[in-house]
Formats: C-alpha cells, structure tokens, sequence
C-alpha cells in the first residue's frame, strides 16, 4: 500500500516516532502501525490529517506526486547554521517558540523559512 509506506518513510526522514506522530495527528499508534504496515487504510479525513501532522500533501502520501512540503525541501538551513544562532546571547524567546513549531500554522512556518532563506542569501553575498 503507497500510502502506508509514504507515511513510515516520510515519518522516518523526519526521526519522529508513531508516538510523535500519533500525538500530532490524534489517532492511536496501533492505528498508525497498521496503516504503515498495510494492514488499515486511513479514510481521507485520516489521511489529511496524517499529510499535515508530516507537513505534506495528500497528493504525495497517495503517490500521486512528490513530497511539496517547503519547510523540508532541500533548500532549507542545515541544522548547523540554525544551532549557530540558537547558542547566540538572546536567543532564548526565540527557542522556546522554536520548541513549540510543529503548532504554527502553515503561513507563519512559510514566513520563517523565507526569511531565514533570504538572510542566508544576504551573507552568501557579503562574503
């Protein structure tokens, strides 16, 4: 089953657990393991609930394109720039709404990848 094995590979990429993932979505681990496994399929209220908790499309997780999710494209900031100013003096608010990212809506995820994206442009242009 596509969507079963989309779910555990994207759920994999990201290091989240079925407990994570359960959590974020609000549907049992045992659900979710069956669903991964091929043993349930998700009804399509339960897979868009799946495809935001993994921030992706419903289109994807049916094999029907490819993962569109902008926050884990490859042009994101590696986890070194962003620990980099994260241990900067001041940073500390900034962490906290950090911790809580995954209850951002989408727009303000969008907002901070533009902006971190561009600051990055901006020093790769300065140097």
């Amino acid at each position: 089953m596509v969507v079963g094995k989309r779910i555990k590979l994207l759920r994999q990429q990201k290091q989240m657990s079925l407990k994570q993932l359960s959590e974020r979505v609000g549907i049992s681990i045992s659900f979710l393991s069956d669903i991964e496994n091929g043993r349930s399929a998700p009804s399509l209220e339960r897979t868009k609930d799946i495809a935001r908790g993994l921030n992706t499309t419903v289109s994807y997780l049916l094999g029907e394109g490819k993962n569109e999710s902008k926050i884990d494209s490859s042009e994101q900031l590696g986890g070194a720039e962003i620990k980099y100013l994260l241990d900067k003096p001041g940073f500390q608010l900034v962490l906290e709404e950090l911790r809580n990212f995954d209850d951002w809506n989408e727009e303000d995820k969008e907002e901070l990848f533009h902006y971190l994206k561009a600051k990055r442009l901006i020093r790769e242009k300065e140097k």
